[in-house]
């Protein structure tokens, strides 16, 4: 069994480390996106708190029969670390610690699996002014949004507030596994980007539809009226559980 990885968590409180990407949710997305970052970011911090199951094995490539019930991030940091620096964050991404533990980032790679965690993500990023590369999936469908602070469209551009449901999110919609790590490897190679300072990507949602093998890529731009950079956090409270 390989031994758990030291937990270098940057949560409030405790010293933060500059690192290339910031890796949010350790999931079907989250996944791929690292492995392909290994060898191209030359550090990685990785945040989830979730422990490995049976479900996830189809569509999360880093996790075997062996790893379950262990922390997301330790299994995560064991395949990576022979390849680039790693820090594990267990935790819970949150109102009160989301900026702290995205902060010292120079991209951060969201791949969470429920919209109002996207959001936290989204905004606590841009108060930092530090790119996002946004990832979803759901069925056959995978996208990918690269956001850049400073002169172009946020998050919430494109979508205003958290809907009320998640109707359609791969939780409830289910998603087909090819499709994931397809969409990760896409969210890698924009992360990849920005780190060499390319941000032609920034504002276009990129479209993947497994049935068709169809790609699509549209441009969107500021929407007039947001409050973008002085829009605040998500509430406090446990709305991304």
């Amino acid at each position: 069994m390989v031994p758990a990885a030291p937990d270098r968590s940057c949560a409030r409180g405790r010293g933060v480390s500059d690192v290339d990407v910031v890796v949010v949710g350790l999931g079907g997305l989250g996944c791929p996106a690292a492995w392909a970052l290994r060898l191209g970011a030359r550090s990685l911090r990785l945040i989830d708190e979730d422990r490995v199951e049976r479900s996830n094995l189809h569509r999360q490539i880093l996790f075997r029969e062996t790893d379950l019930g262990r922390r997301k991030v330790d299994v995560a940091a064991a395949a990576l670390s022979p390849f680039t620096r790693v820090e594990v964050v267990a935790e819970h991404l949150a109102p009160e610690n989301a900026e702290a533990l995205l902060r010292g980032a120079r991209v951060v790679v969201e791949g969470t699996d429920n919209l109002p965690a996207k959001f936290l993500t989204s905004d606590a990023a841009w108060k930092l002014a530090i790119p996002v590369v946004h990832g979803a999936c759901a069925g056959w469908v995978g996208t990918v949004l690269p956001v850049v602070p400073g002169g172009g469209a946020c998050y919430r551009c494109l979508f205003e507030e958290p809907p009320e449901d998640e109707a359609g999110s791969c939780v409830t919609a289910g998603v087909f596994g090819p499709v994931t790590s397809l969409t990760g490897a896409l969210m890698a190679a924009d992360a990849l980007r920005l780190l060499r300072g390319d941000a032609s990507n920034a504002g276009a949602v990129a479209r993947y539809d497994g049935r068709t093998q169809r790609f699509r890529s549209s441009r969107f731009g500021r929407r007039p009226g947001c409050r973008c950079a002085t829009q605040p956090l998500v509430p406090q409270g446990d709305l991304t559980r």
